[in-house]
């Protein structure tokens, strides 16, 4: 009998279950719920999510890549902008050698026309 009164004495005790210490004096009835912590953000972009370092790394290489198209850019250009002169300068010296034969015809026909008239001159007198 005494094995029979021991198993009503466990089963009339009440069960006792740990919870989890409350936090500076929690609400009561709340010892139930754990401590809260920091929200981990998952939607935060994997750059802010880098070390600074390799962020300033990759800045750099990226500048370094701006750069150097940049500088052949720039040589284009520059190699563009010279054939382009040497074309302005071939145009301008066409032009000159143009007008200069226009004069010499335009002077070779005024002389032309003195002779005519001096030898219309001197037929008229001496004819």
């Amino acid at each position: 009998m005494s094995a029979e009164p021991s198993s009503s004495a466990q089963a009339s005790a009440p069960t006792v279950v740990s919870v989890a210490p409350s936090k500076n004096g929690r609400t009561p009835g709340k010892a139930h719920k754990s401590a809260k912590t920091a929200l981990r953000r998952s939607y935060i972009s994997p750059s802010v999510k880098t070390p600074f370092e390799k962020r300033m790394e990759k800045e750099k290489a990226q500048q370094a890549a701006k750069q150097l198209e940049k500088e052949l850019k720039e040589e284009k250009e520059n190699e563009r902008q010279r054939k382009v002169n040497i074309i302005k300068e071939r145009r301008a010296r066409k032009e000159e050698k143009q007008r200069e034969e226009e004069l010499r015809a335009k002077m070779s026909a005024k002389k032309l026309q003195r002779m005519k008239k001096r030898e219309g001159r001197s037929k008229k007198i001496n004819g």
